[in-house]
């Protein structure tokens, strides 16, 4: 049987960033990768006008609505081109910054999906982003109530290094899928508008390693990232 690997993505996009070139070796390599949208991205041009961190006011002026639908498409498009079984592909939808009202919901959706796998890819815990950190809970707060002992889990940390001792800690080289991981960040498109978030693309690029927190479910609430 397949093994299976479920990548919990908070945003669209986030599954790239933190995991893209280890989601493709993961993929050459046999398993069965799954990835979760918890929310639709609908509220990042609101957020991040608010802050000048747009490179363009009026591309950015529409609708949440409208923007939730292209960040949806995207992701379609990005599936394909990384060849990813469309059924291995759970959009939750729920309201960009608002992950954490639908919680409960996250979790039941969440049980169905991850019941059978061997490793979780997560946010990291204490995270500064309010629906990093709901995605993080639902995760973790899913596994233990389906009491997946044998879980592992992935920790990734976008902003922030990870905090944990040397043996917890794995990095994993992805050089040889460096051109891949670009050209579908490039397939975000909308989020190309956005300051910090086209930095971390163009860095992406030249990215040597993916850095993770590795725990399981004992080690819950004893590390900072975890």
């Amino acid at each position: 049987m397949t093994k299976k690997i479920v990548i919990f993505s908070p945003h669209p996009d986030d599954e790239i960033i933190s995991a893209g070139g280890s989601l493709l070796r993961w993929k050459e390599e046999g398993y069965d990768v799954h990835i979760i949208y918890l929310s639709d991205g609908r509220a990042a041009y609101s957020f991040e006008r608010k802050n000048k961190n747009v490179t363009s006011v009026k591309a950015t002026q529409i609708s949440e609505v409208e923007l939730a639908r292209i960040r949806m498409q995207e992701v379609n498009e990005v599936v394909e081109f990384l060849e990813l079984p469309k059924n291995n592909i759970h959009k939750f939808m729920f309201p960009d910054q608002e992950v954490n009202k639908n919680k409960r919901k996250g979790i039941e959706k969440s049980k169905e999906i991850i019941k059978d796998a061997i490793r979780l890819v997560i946010p990291s815990n204490n995270n500064l982003h309010i629906d990093h950190q709901a995605t993080f809970d639902i995760a973790t707060e899913a596994a233990k109530e389906l009491n997946l002992q044998n879980m592992e889990f992935y920790v990734y940390a976008i902003y922030l290094g990870i905090e944990a001792p040397k043996e917890h800690k794995i990095k994993i080289n992805i050089e040889k899928y460096n051109q891949k991981i670009y050209e579908a960040l490039q397939l975000y498109a909308s989020q190309t508008y956005i300051k910090t978030v086209n930095a971390m693309f163009e860095r992406k690029k030249r990215q040597k390693w993916e850095r993770f927190g590795v725990f399981s479910l004992k080690d819950l609430g004893q590390f900072h990232n975890f």
